[in-house]
């Protein structure tokens, strides 16, 4: 583990250098904290209805609710799948740099030449960029969380803390950053610029906003076995592409193909 640890600290210290990634990285999830804590503040000052929520009600994920609440729990839900974007992009930046970087300046080939092996070389360039992603994550929603309180009712709060939020951020988290890392493995082993890595890798992301659109728009009923159920799928297709990224990082494949 003393080899994983040596690559972990050499690839942030790589990463620290690059302060675009920085900016990036933390930009998204504190974006994701503020912008749905106005928007509740706002709505709560709003009087009467919420116009053109009137018919919103009437869809079984708002049974029993006012507008103004609906109009809120809608507002929770969609920023709630933002949350889970993070782990989905972060990584992607971190590790298409780390791996395309290693291949601009040809530094893979002595490294592979120490007695590291190459499944400890992967696990800490894994591991470098799954850590940060999934702490974002953690600390972005906790400090929602938080924060909440004082803006949101107690039914609307109730959304932010429920059981299913709390499985999709604990254990979904970070099985889409071990998707988005391994994603970014394989991309950054077919391509020699960061940018196409990193826009090849945002394709991800459209699947996931189509499934949130019609989760938050009521098409979708959202409830704890839809995000168990979503987790073990991810876990099986985790397994699936982490298989074929472990075969496309080995050493004779980097030394004769990775130009």
């Amino acid at each position: 583990m003393n080899r994983v640890r040596v690559i972990i600290d050499k690839e942030w210290a790589e990463v620290l250098k690059n302060k675009m990634i920085i900016y990036t990285a933390g930009l998204m999830p504190t974006l994701f904290v503020v912008i749905p804590l106005v928007m509740l503040y706002m709505t709560n000052k709003e009087k009467g209805s919420l116009r053109g929520m009137e018919n919103i009600t009437s869809l079984p994920a708002f049974a029993g609710m006012d507008p103004k609440s609906a109009a809120q729990v809608l507002l929770v839900n969609q920023f709630m799948f933002y949350f889970l974007m993070i782990p989905l992009i972060v990584p992607i930046f971190i590790a298409s740099y780390s791996i395309i970087g290693e291949k601009q300046q040809r530094s893979l080939e002595p490294l592979l030449a120490t007695p590291i092996s190459v499944w400890e070389l992967l696990l800490g360039k894994v591991l470098a960029a799954a850590m940060p992603a999934v702490a974002l994550t953690w600390l972005a929603f906790a400090a929602y969380a938080v924060l909440a309180r004082f803006v949101a009712t107690d039914l609307v709060y109730g959304v932010i803390v429920s059981p299913m939020w709390l499985l999709a951020l604990i254990v979904l988290a970070p099985l889409f950053t071990v998707l988005s890392v391994s994603l970014a493995v394989i991309i950054s082993s077919r391509v020699n610029d960061v940018r196409l890595a990193e826009q090849i890798g945002g394709l991800l992301v459209l699947p996931f906003v189509a499934v949130s659109i019609a989760a938050t728009a009521g098409k979708i009923l959202l409830n704890f076995q839809m995000f168990a159920l979503g987790a073990l799928a991810v876990a099986f297709l985790d397994v699936a592409v982490v298989y074929v990224g472990a075969k496309l990082f080995q050493r004779e494949t980097i030394l004769t193909k990775w130009k």
